[in-house]
């Protein structure tokens, strides 16, 4: 395929309309790389200046940004270590590594069954503090979390269950042949819903009250990025959507570390 940035933008489009798996894996070139950068950001931008508007008018400025608290308790070293390198690397193993395979389909289908019966089981279960220590719920209390143990509880069965059902897929090819088929046909909502999920879970980097209708707004960067990055994950392999997740990063490291360094001044 030509390296022109209209066929890069025509194949993720293209892609999008039926995501697929086993889709032919290309080579990347630094020229391609520079190109996939420019559409990250072409994306970037405006979903930022939406979800600003959109923000705006429902009264989310003053919400509390969690890396504030992360670059006040660490080292500046430290602070783009874990921006940079560790979190690329971890979420991007956790939530784009599996979508090549079957198995790893399978996968994500437990993680995401997994985070919504926690969070199906914190809204509709008591949470069972009497199961915990009293320190411990004093210390949450003083934290200001909420862990429900009655969400942990279904969370992990859940998990347990799939985890087994994913043991006897891996034992019996038979089984695991059968299910390549519904596998195919559900990859779409498997590609799509890990990029809502990876999205969902960055609701943690704020703090404060964050009603149920503007989780979407807030986690909207995050899911559109989970999107192209899948597409690099499937087309150009892992290491093109760590680099690129790293280089998402790192913008906002050095903005965050250089206003630091000249406020110490």
């Amino acid at each position: 395929m030509p390296e022109s940035f209209s066929t890069l933008l025509g194949d993720f489009y293209t892609f999008l309309q039926y995501p697929r798996r086993d889709i032919i894996r290309e080579r990347m070139s630094f020229s391609r790389f520079g190109q996939i950068v420019g559409l990250h950001y072409l994306i970037l931008i405006p979903v930022m200046v939406i979800m600003s508007v959109l923000s705006g008018l429902i009264g989310l400025e003053d919400l509390d940004h969690s890396i504030d608290d992360l670059m006040a308790d660490s080292s500046m070293l430290w602070f783009a270590f874990l921006l940079v390198i560790a979190a690329p690397v971890l979420e991007e193993l956790l939530f784009r590594f599996p979508l090549r395979y079957r198995r790893g389909s399978i996968f994500i289908l437990i993680f995401i069954a997994t985070v919504f019966s926690y969070y199906i089981g914190s809204a509709q279960l008591p949470p069972m503090h009497e199961l915990l220590p009293a320190e411990s719920v004093s210390e949450m209390e003083q934290m200001g979390s909420d862990i429900s143990v009655s969400a942990l509880l279904l969370a992990f069965m859940t998990f347990s269950l799939g985890a087994f059902i994913l043991l006897l897929l891996s034992f019996s090819k038979s089984l695991l042949a059968q299910s390549s088929g519904y596998i195919r046909a559900i990859y779409p909502h498997i590609f799509f819903l890990t990029a809502m999920i990876f999205g969902f879970v960055h609701i943690s980097n704020f703090s404060g009250d964050v009603q149920w209708y503007a989780i979407p707004i807030l986690v909207l960067p995050q899911a559109s990025m989970g999107l192209l990055l899948g597409y690099i994950r499937l087309r150009y392999g892992m290491l093109s959507n760590i680099l690129l997740h790293a280089v998402n990063n790192f913008v906002p490291a050095v903005l965050l570390i250089g206003s630091q360094a000249a406020t110490s001044i």
